[in-house]
């Protein structure tokens, strides 16, 4: 064997070592998916619940998306703060078939990567916030911690599969839900004149409404914000 051989042969297993190593420190999902890039505070986090049960089948039916759920992203990982994770904050109740709900609530990201036969996620971005308008989006999730999530039970989930006009009372009873409070951050994020650009769903409801009635397939088709990563309506 040659000496270019040799060091051909050595740089090939050193590459392979390091290759596994990564891929040691994956999260589960990313190793479907991929590594997640690097985060900023107010990137959308869109969830679906793979052993959702019934309630959460009907509401992607319902909205005709991939996705039943969404948060936050507040805070990044980061060595020099003393991030050791991406924290969220998400609107969640303890069980769609219970009365007793929480709100919202601060968790860290693995939640969704450590089990991906229980989760997927994908991740979108208003690109053209600047800072100081990430950081108020992170001040109005952080002020209405604990606000109550008001849930709706399976039969009436269903009912807004077959009509239309029951569709739309049923989204705006869910006063708070997940993507209800993502709209509401930016929404209130913002200066007045950009507000057009960071609502989801924009035809046939005033801006007030539309707070309430967003749903996670509003969030996940909007053209307004980016797909970062496992992008999927």
């Amino acid at each position: 064997m040659t000496d270019t051989q040799t060091k051909k042969n050595g740089f090939g297993s050193v590459k392979a070592v390091l290759q596994q190593a990564n891929k040691a420190t994956l999260f589960p999902l990313e190793r479907i998916h991929g590594k997640i890039p690097p985060l900023l505070t107010g990137d959308i986090i869109v969830i679906r619940h793979k052993k959702g049960g019934l309630a959460r089948a009907l509401l992607r039916r319902l909205t005709n998306s991939y996705w039943d759920h969404t948060a936050l992203v507040i805070f990044t990982r980061s060595s020099m703060h003393g991030y050791a994770s991406d924290i969220i904050v998400e609107s969640i109740q303890e069980s769609w078939s219970k009365s007793i709900h929480h709100g919202a609530e601060i968790h860290r990201l693995e939640k969704y990567l450590l089990e991906p036969d229980k989760y997927d996620i994908g991740i979108k971005r208003f690109t053209w916030l600047k800072k100081p308008q990430r950081r108020r989006v992170r001040a109005f999730v952080l002020t209405n911690i604990d606000t109550p999530y008001y849930p709706l039970v399976s039969l009436k989930l269903a009912l807004g599969l077959v009509s239309n006009a029951f569709r739309g009372w049923i989204l705006e009873r869910q006063r708070f839900s997940c993507s209800g409070l993502v709209q509401k951050a930016f929404y209130e994020a913002v200066d007045w004149k950009d507000r057009s650009r960071v609502i989801f769903r924009n035809v046939g409801y005033t801006p007030i409404q539309l707070q309430d009635i967003t749903s996670p397939g509003d969030i996940a088709k909007s053209v307004k914000c980016k797909w970062i990563y496992n992008a999927h309506d």
